[in-house]
């Protein structure tokens, strides 16, 4: 919509006109000029007005000129030395423009960088991302982000993450770039830290079972045996109370056995070794089921070829993991477990049909809570897989590992 200068203006110069009036009120009333026809004295006026005007309107741009520059160097310096990199690319990915920063971290001086394309600065392994993400950029309104490594001239490597949104214009997008090198190195470190934990879990759970089995059992056994020879030969010599306490200590004795091999099978499971996942599986299923009274199905092609002991372990864990959440936040009576193997790659599913809830980033809360969820994620991924949660209030949870089914 055009501007109507004929009826916005005047306001703007009739007090304009009127500071001037004063202005030159204030000067000629000092003056005594000659004496002139009524027509010349009314034109002097109007270009001393003027004159004054033009004189006030000059001052005033000079203000707003002066104003303008603080602003620009202000926030010029904001820009130029943010913590983060500011990128202005063309929707075919040439740089237009870039903050000190963002030249810095990419470790290019500026001037090389303009009219340079930013995927060259992307390693190799990731240019693919990148292109995907540019492409997205210009077709979704809302911001895009994605990490990728740069790579500059010395081989000099930085993971960084890249967040992006389209211009008005449609041609262009700013590009925030923020170096997540530090941060990756930390995730990595926390990650083969939590790896060793779970390994030296299993290597622990083997030897505990190994130790109950080789010297507790043992022990146990031998004692139920003694017990019971006592026992007979005391029947017809000794008091039917000192008979009846023994008895009773042999059951005693019979049920610490049963206590300790179920501990024993709950460490690690005989079945799972024996006769593999499938198995293991439906064997827990039957045990959780009884304790629980939550129905658990199992749904898988037979035979199911056997993994190697990591994997096989780390799906058992995994689901030991999802049933004891679904038992215990989701309400649900029915749980489906659901395992194929398909081109190479095993496909495995805990799906409740529960409370459900939105999924978080994966990290743990102030309360601590989030293991769960952390080390099954952490359990697939030890093993090259990919983990992921699918769920939403009132809709149940999705828990899937997808991995290979031989190692690569």
């Amino acid at each position: 919509m055009g501007i109507d200068k004929d009826k916005s203006m005047p306001a703007v110069d009739s007090g304009l006109r009127r500071r001037a009036e004063d202005h030159l009120n204030t000067k000629t009333s000092e003056a005594v000029l000659p004496q002139k026809d009524e027509e010349t004295l009314r034109l002097l006026h109007e270009l001393q007005v003027h004159h004054v005007e033009l004189e006030m309107q000059n001052e005033e741009l000079n203000n707003s000129r002066n104003e303008l520059e603080t602003a620009f160097h202000k926030y010029t310096d904001l820009y130029d030395f943010a913590p983060v990199g500011y990128f202005n690319i063309g929707c075919n990915g040439v740089i237009n423009s870039v903050n000190i920063r963002g030249a810095s971290l990419v470790g290019v001086a500026r001037p090389r960088l303009l009219g340079q394309r930013f995927g060259l600065l992307v390693a190799d392994e990731y240019r693919q991302i990148f292109t995907d993400f540019l492409g997205t950029i210009f077709i979704n309104p809302d911001k895009t982000a994605c990490e990728v490594a740069l790579r500059n001239e010395k081989n000099h490597q930085i993971i960084v993450l890249l967040e992006a949104m389209a211009a008005v214009s449609g041609q262009e997008c700013g590009l925030v770039l923020t170096d997540i090198t530090e941060r990756k190195q930390a995730e990595y470190e926390l990650r083969n830290y939590a790896s060793r934990l779970i390994v030296m879990e299993e290597e622990l759970r083997n030897k505990l079972a190994t130790e109950l089995h080789d010297e507790i059992c043992r022990d146990l056994t031998v004692l139920g045996m003694n017990l019971a020879i006592i026992g007979d030969s005391m029947k017809e010599i000794a008091p039917k109370k000192i008979t009846a306490r023994t008895k009773v200590s042999g059951q005693l004795i019979k049920g610490i056995s049963h206590t300790v091999r179920n501990i024993m099978v709950g460490l690690r499971p005989p079945v799972l070794d024996d006769f593999g996942l499938l198995a293991a599986l439906r064997w827990h299923a039957d045990l959780f089921s009884k304790r629980t009274g939550i129905e658990v199905t199992i749904q898988a092609e037979e035979p199911f070829p056997r993994l190697t002991t990591e994997k096989e372990t780390a799906l058992f864990r995994i689901s030991q993991e999802a049933l004891m959440n679904a038992s215990k936040h989701t309400a649900t009576q029915i749980v489906k477990i659901k395992l194929r193997s398909t081109g190479g790659m095993v496909w495995f599913d805990v799906v409740d049909e529960g409370n459900g809830f939105l999924p978080a980033p994966p990290s743990l809360n102030q309360t601590g809570s989030g293991w769960g969820m952390r080390i099954m994620r952490e359990r697939a991924e030890l093993m090259g897989g990919h983990f992921h949660v699918d769920s939403a209030p009132g809709k149940g949870t999705t828990i899937s590992v997808v991995m290979h089914l031989e190692d690569k």
